[in-house]
């Protein structure tokens, strides 16, 4: 499984560009970040869209993507995740206020992009990857993933308070070889990552990540995302 980062951080501003991750070429894991890295040619290789929630740095360049690729494509676009999260997508976004509602367009038969909603712990094979979502703890509906080949599996975190239960499906992974894990505050600022449902250094496994702190655990097995990255495991 290859795994390239399109974008990796929080906010956007120039050289830092929000959460998007390409999996073998033809699916994305979240879609902050797509269309301004991605050529049109790559963009039409795009198949599946995993979802695990539905803040904007998570899913803003799906209605771009939709509209680069309407009329160039014979099937839709699967987007993916839990029903609660879809059903937000939908009324939030895909609404025909805020965007065009795209699983309509061009006609309902025919339709640029196609709600594909699974249940938490179920798996769902989508080409060559096997997809299992986890419930996580967020300000909204949210899930992380268990995403497998015959290769390995890795785990992707997605936006997350102190959550249990993700780590406990994990364990269980006999070739696990990767973890995608977010954190967005360091451990000064513990309160505010608690309201916003996110992550400190400490509250992952009490120290990982944040640049500067992440370089005093000393550990080879940590390493900090940046964009372009291509990660094979």
């Amino acid at each position: 499984m290859q795994i390239k980062v399109l974008g990796c951080y929080g906010a956007e501003m120039p050289g830092y560009r929000t959460s998007g991750f390409l999996i073998n070429e033809d699916t994305l894991l979240d879609a902050g970040t797509v269309v301004s890295v991605l050529s049109v040619k790559e963009q039409l290789k795009i198949n599946n869209i995993i979802i695990s929630h539905t803040h904007l740095d998570h899913i803003k360049d799906i209605q771009f993507l939709a509209d680069n690729v309407a009329g160039r494509r014979k099937k839709p676009i699967n987007l993916i995740s839990t029903r609660g999260v879809l059903d937000a997508l939908r009324a939030n976004i895909l609404n025909d206020i805020i965007w065009p509602d795209f699983t309509l367009i061009p006609s309902k038969n025919r339709p640029v992009l196609k709600f594909l909603p699974i249940r938490e712990k179920e798996e769902l094979s989508i080409g060559s990857i096997i997809v299992k979502p986890v419930q996580t703890t967020h300000t909204v509906e949210a899930v992380g993933y268990i995403i497998s080949d015959k290769d390995g599996a890795m785990v992707y975190t997605g936006d997350t308070g102190h959550t249990d239960e993700i780590w406990k499906v994990a364990v269980k992974e006999k070739n696990l070889k990767a973890i995608f894990a977010e954190v967005s505050f360091p451990n000064r600022m513990a309160k505010l990552a608690d309201i916003s449902g996110h992550l400190t250094v400490k509250g992952l496994s009490d120290g990982l990540i944040i640049e500067k702190e992440v370089a005093l655990l000393n550990s080879k097995g940590v390493k900090l995302l940046k964009q372009g990255d291509v990660i094979q495991i």
